[in-house]
């Protein structure tokens, strides 16, 4: 990957470089899309992998060379996180749609591992996902006591390199759904899908009342007969909406501006073994008025990012960080990998091009493994041709 090399290195002499960043970022990320998720693992693998053919074509070296285990640890811990994931923006922007967007913390719980760095704090990481083609386009960075979730979207928001288009719908958890977060997304001419819990105790009980003060619910859509799966129950949902005919606003608020849905969702949860019922209601707000069929779309969509979370613990072990001190890095590296896969993902979803027949997540990694020229593939995005 070109875009690499436009990574600043940290080292003050760079005329001796023996092991350039960029190539030490680009082992690190063909060793993670293969598999290698532990800091021994891919040390290993690139001691291994020195003589590898389509390393040595990729980089177009005739040697490769690989620095000492301490080395490598410096080198990932004083990457400029920055300048990474600027790489990462631009290379994933051009996949984008941008007009679903769903924005959720992670704790990087291996960022205070007992060991060496115990004075350091704890980290966590913005991650901004595309809900159309399921991929995250951007990061934020978070440090504990620093910087809280809520600090780093209102920054973020201002980004215009991130965000410049009208009319995008933004969904995010209850801690986000704050005024000044919602009035800016409103402002900008951008819409929001916002939940409402009891970290907003006054303006989830106003919504409540309002919505028991309609005689029936200005739209409904009951998934009862599509119901899936979820933790080995039946799930169904009924999203009901609750709007207001004759003006845009359905509910007034001090601190909220332009309150024009309040969407109620009622989660039915059914064990194929006991029989045992479980019946939960959540409520959510929105500055803009469509189906409810919409709306339960777009909410069943912010959990893609929760899916997200769930690929990069499950096929890149993020709990297990391997540079403790500074894990932004490699953060953004897993990233790189699960966007990766998923790409491939969507572009063969209903086709039959692995060798075990199926097109999931986990195949497209197990193949990765096995095979260097489709995990070049991958990187180079040749099937996307």
């Amino acid at each position: 990957m070109v875009a690499l090399k436009d990574i600043p290195d940290y080292r003050v002499d760079t005329g001796k470089i023996e092991y350039p960043l960029h190539e030490v970022l680009f082992m690190t990320l063909f060793a993670l899309i293969k598999g290698n998720t532990t800091f021994k693992e891919i040390y290993i693998w690139m001691l291994y992998n020195k003589n590898n053919k389509i390393l040595k074509e990729v980089l177009k070296k005739e040697k490769i060379l690989i620095p000492s285990k301490s080395t490598y640890h410096r080198l990932l811990v004083n990457t400029d996180n920055n300048a990474l994931e600027q790489v990462f923006r631009e290379f994933f922007f051009p996949f984008t749609t941008q007009e679903n967007i769903a924005i959720d913390g992670k704790w990087l719980r291996g960022s205070d591992i007992n060991g060496q760095y115990t004075q350091e704090k704890h980290k966590a990481i913005l991650n901004i996902l595309d809900k159309d083609i399921k991929i995250v386009f951007a990061h934020k960075f978070l440090d504990k006591n620093k910087q809280s979730e809520i600090t780093a979207l209102k920054e973020v928001l201002n980004d215009n390199d991130i965000f410049s288009n009208e009319q995008q719908i933004f969904s995010f958890d209850a801690l986000l759904t704050q005024s000044e977060i919602l009035n800016k997304i409103d402002n900008q001419g951008n819409r929001y899908i916002a939940k409402l819990k009891d970290n907003q105790k006054h303006l989830k009980e106003k919504a409540i009342e309002t919505i028991e003060n309609f005689m029936e619910p200005t739209d409904i859509v009951d998934d009862e007969d599509n119901y899936i799966n979820e933790n080995n129950k039946r799930v169904s949902r009924k999203v009901e909406i609750f709007q207001n005919k004759s003006a845009d606003l359905v509910m007034s608020h001090e601190n909220f501006s332009n309150i024009q849905s309040l969407i109620k969702v009622t989660k039915t949860l059914t064990s194929p073994i006991t029989g045992e019922v479980t019946i939960t209601s959540q409520y959510l707000m929105a500055n803009f008025k469509t189906t409810a069929k919409e709306f339960h779309q777009k909410i069943l969509q912010h959990w893609r990012v929760e899916t997200y979370h769930y690929h990069l613990d499950m096929l890149t072990e993020e709990d297990n960080h391997i540079a403790y001190k500074e894990p932004f890095s490699i953060a953004i590296l897993r990233s790189f990998t699960i966007n990766l896969y998923q790409l491939f993902l969507n572009a063969n979803k209903d086709k039959k091009v692995l060798p075990t027949g199926k097109t999931i997540m986990a195949d497209i990694k197990r193949a990765c493994h096995y095979r260097d020229d489709f995990t070049a593939e991958l990187i180079e995005l040749k099937y996307m041709d």
